[in-house]
């Protein structure tokens, strides 16, 4: 067996090389919950999405004392330009007051409706919310990947550009060809391309958080140092259950076939008679032509009762059957919606469990075996050049290894993100306050 000695300087190179490489394997060990929690309360207190939909939850509120109300009275004043003689005296003004009452249960259907829609409304605003929520920890956790992916990037670059030296001291030496020159600084001018866009997109995910948080200026964005993998261990059939009874959407949809069921109800009411009572008070002036006449100018009270008969029975009709109608939609858009949420959720625990499996096998796997490769071939090029092509083969495989581990664990992280938003995890109590 042959040994060749290395040089003063062929030797600190490849202890840079290998201490390089030791640091891009350490993978990242505490967790960052809270921060991403104080983001997702920063963007519900700011973003003018949520902001617009609790405004119309709230408006919607006011809905109910109106149409709950009855009707206002009306009141009339007539003046007799001719009075019109009676046995007592010419009659000179009359003033009515008269008061309708729908049919019994009218007004609490109205109510009933109104309260419904209400509801729908406030999940409206949850879902909106929800949405914003998952919509800001994905968002923080793209930018967590960008940042990280920038640094094993650069750390990469910083083991090409010794690459590229250690070529050019050897092929100066006659002991590398200039092909090994040409392929370093090839791959070194890819990787400098890759970074530079790293850096863009960075910049457009920056943009995306702050119009998130809706905040006056360009806040800085702070990632967290490090993330742990999550470990979701809920039962496939308890997150099918939570998304069944939790999910915004679906309660939306349940609090609009509610309130169809009020309108047909309020419908068929609306079928019967209504009625209203009065007063009318007449003034009357004294005969001047009659003495000694018992009640002469006394004014006349009258009492009157009113009846709206629904006579034209095809658009009560009509109405109810409409109602029914709507019934039957709202019904329908509950089977599909519920159908499109649970192929979502599948689909995110599908995803969840490949990046799952991608993460322990970048992790702990392959991360590692391309390592040990490469420190074994670094070592064998400082007695063979022929290995060179295969180094840098190697050494853009271990960067790509680094990146997809970054990937599968921000893959998971928003997987999870993603089952908690269609689970409703983030659901609040019906209230005045967003």
């Amino acid at each position: 067996m042959n040994f060749k000695i290395l040089n003063f300087e062929q030797s600190t190179f490849f202890v840079t090389f290998l201490l390089l490489v030791a640091i891009m394997i350490v993978s990242p060990v505490s967790s960052s919950a809270q921060t991403i929690e104080a983001y997702q309360q920063l963007a519900a207190e700011n973003n003018p999405a949520v902001r617009a939909e609790f405004q119309k939850y709230l408006a919607s509120l006011e809905a109910e004392p109106q149409v709950g109300a009855l009707p206002d009275p009306e009141l009339a004043f007539a003046y007799f330009i001719s009075p019109i003689e009676t046995r007592l005296g010419p009659q000179q003004a009359r003033i009515s007051l008269t008061q309708m009452f729908p049919w019994f249960g009218s007004l609490s259907g109205k109510r009933s409706v109104s309260e419904a829609k209400s509801k729908a409304q406030y999940e409206v605003f949850q879902e909106t919310r929800n949405r914003l929520f998952y919509q800001t920890e994905k968002t923080l956790m793209e930018l967590y990947e960008l940042e990280q992916s920038l640094e094993i990037a650069k750390e990469n670059l910083d083991i090409l550009n010794s690459l590229v030296e250690i070529s050019l001291r050897r092929y100066e030496t006659d002991q590398a060809s200039q092909v090994d020159v040409l392929r370093a600084q090839i791959e070194q001018e890819d990787l400098k391309t890759e970074i530079a866009l790293l850096e863009d997109n960075k910049e457009v995910l920056i943009q995306k958080m702050n119009e998130l948080l809706n905040l006056e200026g360009d806040m800085e964005i702070i990632t967290p140092d490090s993330l742990l993998p999550v470990t979701d261990t809920r039962d496939e059939l308890d997150l099918m259950s939570q998304l069944v009874e939790q999910n915004p959407s679906l309660n939306r949809l349940r609090y609009q076939e509610e309130s169809a069921r009020n309108m047909k109800t309020l419908a068929a009411a609306d079928g019967k008679p209504s009625f209203g009572v009065g007063l009318d008070y007449i003034f009357t002036g004294e005969r001047t032509d009659v003495t000694n006449l018992s009640g002469n100018g006394n004014d006349a009270v009258i009492a009157r009762a009113s009846f709206k008969i629904p006579i034209f029975r095809s658009k009560y009709s009509a109405k109810v059957q409409q109602a029914e109608l709507n019934i039957q939609s709202v019904q329908s858009q509950i089977v599909t919606e519920e159908n499109r949420l649970e192929t979502d959720l599948e689909s995110s625990i599908r995803d969840y469990n490949d990046a799952r499996r991608r993460y322990q096998l970048y992790d702990q796997k392959q991360v590692q075996r391309v390592s040990q490769a490469l420190n074994i071939m670094t070592q064998t090029y400082a007695a063979d050049s022929s290995n060179f092509e295969e180094i840098l083969r190697m050494q853009r495989k271990l960067l790509d290894y680094q990146l997809s581990r970054i990937q599968s664990l921000v893959d998971m992280r928003s997987s999870s993100a993603y089952i908690d938003y269609l689970t409703g995890k983030y659901n609040l109590e019906m209230s005045r306050e967003p």
